[in-house]
């Protein structure tokens, strides 16, 4: 096999083409009609002044512009998220970013500094220059693998079919370090190996590696091989060249071992690599220690305790949480979606793999696929090639399972096992066909499913039921940019969006102002941005749809304001922190108060009156709207007190059960109470003049699609214990989901704390039925272990 491959890369070009049709002969066709394929994936662009990508692609991208744009003589060339003012106006770096070498962020900064004025603009410009990288290393692999198979319509079929990937064509824009300016540097190196190898010329590699490594570390994956399988080879051309000695002698082979090595030049090459890389991580870490004031010890450095984590050194990266299997199944996932154009992938989840193939034969097909690359390349020559080329995406991904490789967009350095197998692949098509205008018919389908692939792309955003919130959340943080221009800003509550707009995002647009994402108070910052619509006049953005401006003075004021209006009421329950109930909003007050007492956590349940109002299946489960947050994330600390405040939903409610939690999840205290209480109360009279459905502990009625229980007379004994209440509908499919059409009921269990009031002797509670045609009910009380009464009825039944 290995001579049929070796006979397929070196058959002479004439002969070729003497088989074909004249107009293939030209070389520059198969370029041409490669770089119109290409230009596609800049045809068919979405919206590049945007990050609106929603997920890891829109976070990725948003914190390494926010870091490129940051580079300035004025910040001492720092790589930055943020920049705060103390109370003593002393100005500090947050998020301190030197992990990566700093080339692929100057490429970002130098395509965004004409357009500075403009962040819309900058957005573009980046994205546009990704498009350019990834342009630029489908060419060097096209280079790469004419040089290597002699035959530039293989190199072309195989390049189109391995970059129509998902994930090159998903993340092609993603304008990040680690993504096209790193992968250049791989396609680059790998394109002077290739040279060195076929020529001698180890200075262009040398070259080429400096330049790679100033771009991002990924290329050390594809070094790493090469250099063990260049000295591995030297060395067993040294232990060969002593076989001959009469008798062979040790000695004989440590010397040629030595020699070998001295002459070594990918030992040499290892050396510079070795050398420069270490140059570059001292660069950053003295950037780093400068950009914290100079008192952080090295080992404490964000850059340094990254390195740890991602190799899982120290115990601090992910091993305990990631283990073997679930890595590798989730590798091969990765592999085989990079061999797949996008266009065959079928319709469903991308990300999932083919919609044609179950999924437990995915990572079947991509452990096939990786072992006949690897054990392929050691057929085709030069092997030292095609074995780096094959298996460097497994020298990045291994040592770094720890955190690293599980990002999805990682998978893009498995580009050396598509691009081995389409070689070989075609090599063996060219040989059986005898001639290059079966291959070139090839190369045109490639070029064209390449195109298909791309513009279906770029129509993926719309698989995501956020993506126009997440334009609306950049338009709103857009127009906040003007307006904070200069001054301080706190935006505590950012991160409950991260979907659809990352921090990074919020103050990337906010970058001429300085940014920071603690808890807000009256002191240091002139602007607050939050989620919430407060009722104020401070409110800057009256058009924004997400995220909120407020003038931090005027809202301070507001803040006063309604501290009086709620304190002239008697609370809900006074522990440390008062607890009020106000036109459907609900607050939470502490005096005197201090900023550690921002970070108190609470939780709060609310209970709607009829099930069906709540928005989603997994609270119908929980059969609560969950509204937990931190006061700090809810309020403000002004003149000594702390006040948060948390709108309650439209929907007609029941009760609510609040309290405060540990950081650990555990109670500190809670409360509970009934909203409609009175309401309750009022209809007591009208609903026992009615007979009950069933008796027993509690007697039940029905009235106006709501299901009460009454008992006199009651005391607290009798409602401490939790009531269950199953409803079976007519037809099963009435049901709201799948949890429940196996059990075959709706499950409305409660607790009277929240659903009912005991007054006079008496307790009352009610719950509103489903809407749906119901055939019996089933209800009681269960204290865990037992029932301690139950009745079933049909809704029409009448005792």
């Amino acid at each position: 096999m290995a001579d049929m491959l070796s006979r397929a890369t070196r058959i002479p070009t004439m002969t070729s083409l003497d088989r074909i049709t004249p107009a293939l002969r030209s070389p520059l066709l198969p370029l041409a009609l490669l770089l119109l394929a290409l230009s596609t994936v800049f045809v068919f662009g979405g919206d590049r002044g945007r990050f609106y990508r929603v997920g890891y692609h829109s976070w990725i991208s948003s914190q390494h512009l926010l870091l490129a744009v940051n580079i300035s003589p004025a910040h001492g060339f720092q790589r930055f998220e943020r920049r705060v003012i103390d109370d003593d106006g002393v100005t500090h770096y947050r998020d301190v970013y030197n992990r990566f070498p700093i080339g692929g962020y100057l490429l970002m900064k130098a395509a965004a500094l004409p357009v500075s004025g403009n962040p819309s603009v900058q957005i573009m410009a980046a994205r546009i220059l990704m498009l350019l990288l990834f342009t630029a290393i489908a060419v060097l692999a096209y280079l790469s693998l004419w040089r290597l198979t002699s035959n530039r319509w293989v190199a072309l079929t195989a390049t189109l079919l391995a970059f129509s990937s998902y994930h090159l064509l998903y993340y092609n824009d993603m304008t990040a370090n680690e993504g096209m300016p790193d992968f250049f540097g791989v396609m680059l190196v790998f394109h002077g190996m290739v040279v060195f190898v076929q020529e001698g010329r180890f200075r262009q590699l040398l070259v080429k590696t400096c330049i790679a490594l100033l771009l991002g570390w990924h290329v050390l994956a594809l070094l790493l091989p090469f250099v063990i399988f260049g000295l591995a080879r030297d060395l067993l051309r040294a232990r060969s060249a002593c076989a001959t000695s009469t008798p062979p002698s040790v000695l004989c082979q440590v010397k040629r071992a030595a020699s070998a090595l001295s002459r070594s030049r990918c030992l040499l090459l290892g050396v510079v690599v070795l050398g420069f890389g270490l140059s570059i991580l001292a660069f950053n870490f003295t950037m780093e220690y400068a950009a914290l004031g100079g008192e952080t010890p090295l080992t404490e450095l964000p850059s340094f305790k990254s390195m740890l984590k991602r190799t899982g050194s120290g115990g601090i990266g992910r091993a305990d949480h990631i283990g073997w299997s679930s890595f590798l199944e989730g590798q091969f996932r990765d592999i085989v979606r990079m061999f797949i154009p996008y266009a065959l992938l079928g319709e469903g989840d991308a990300a999932q793999g083919p919609a044609w193939l179950p999924k437990d034969r995915v990572v079947v097909l991509g452990v096939v696929l990786s072992a006949a690359c690897l054990i392929g390349s050691l057929f085709v020559r030069p092997r030292i090639l095609f074995a780096t080329l094959a298996s460097f995406g497994f020298f990045w991904a291994l040592p770094m399972r720890h955190n690293t490789a599980l990002n999805d967009f990682e998978s893009i350095y498995y580009i050396g096992l598509p691009l081995v197998f389409f070689t070989i692949v075609l090599l063996l098509a060219r040989m059986l066909a005898g001639r290059d205008g079966v291959i070139a018919a090839v190369a045109v389908a490639a070029a064209a499913l390449f195109a298909v692939s791309s513009f279906q792309m770029s129509g993926i955003d719309g698989y995501y039921a956020e993506e126009r919130a997440a334009k609306a959340a950049e338009r709103d943080a857009l127009a906040m940019r003007e307006a904070t221009a200069g001054g301080t800003v706190i935006a505590p509550d950012i991160g409950g969006i991260r979907e659809l707009l990352p921090p990074h995002a919020v103050s990337y647009y906010l970058n001429l102002a300085f940014v920071d994402f603690g808890y807000p108070s009256t002191a240091g910052h002139k602007f607050l941005v939050a989620r919430r619509r407060f009722a104020t006049d401070a409110l800057l953005t009256p058009q924004n749809r997400h995220l909120f401006l407020y003038d931090m003075a005027g809202l301070t004021a507001w803040h006063r304001s309604t501290y009086r209006s709620v304190t002239s009421i008697e609370p809900l329950a006074r522990e440390d922190f008062d607890v009020y109930l106000v036109d459907g909003t609900v607050y939470f007050l502490k005096e005197p108060c201090n900023r550690s007492d921002l970070d108190a956590r609470f939780f709060l349940h609310v209970f709607p009156e009829a099930l069906d109002d709540l928005p989603d299946i997994r609270r119908r489960e929980h059969k609560f709207d969950r509204l937990d947050f931190a006061v700090g994330n809810r309020g403000l600390l002004f003149d000594g007190r702390c006040l948060a405040s948390v709108e309650l939903p439209q929907y007609d409610i029941a009760g609510i059960r609040t309290g405060r939690v540990r950081v650990d999840g555990a109670e500190v205290w809670s409360i509970a109470h009934v909203v409609q209480a009175s309401k309750l109360i009022s209809k007591y009279q009208s609903i026992t003049s009615n007979e009950p459905v069933a008796r027993s502990e509690f007697d039940v009625y029905l009235d106006g699609g709501n299901l009460y229980y009454v008992k006199e007379p009651c005391g607290g004994a009798d409602t401490d214990v939790p009531f269950f209440l199953h409803v079976f509908p007519e037809a099963l499919d009435d049901l709201p989901d799948s949890r429940r059409r196996e059990h075959g009921f709706d499950n409305l269990d409660f607790d009277f704390d929240v659903r009912g009031v005991l007054f006079d002797g008496k307790c009352l509670a009610g719950v509103g039925l489903p809407q749906y045609g119901i055939a019996r009910i089933v209800t009681g009380q269960f204290d865990g272990t037992d029932r301690i009464w139950e009745v079933e009825f049909a809704p029409d039944a009448r005792e």
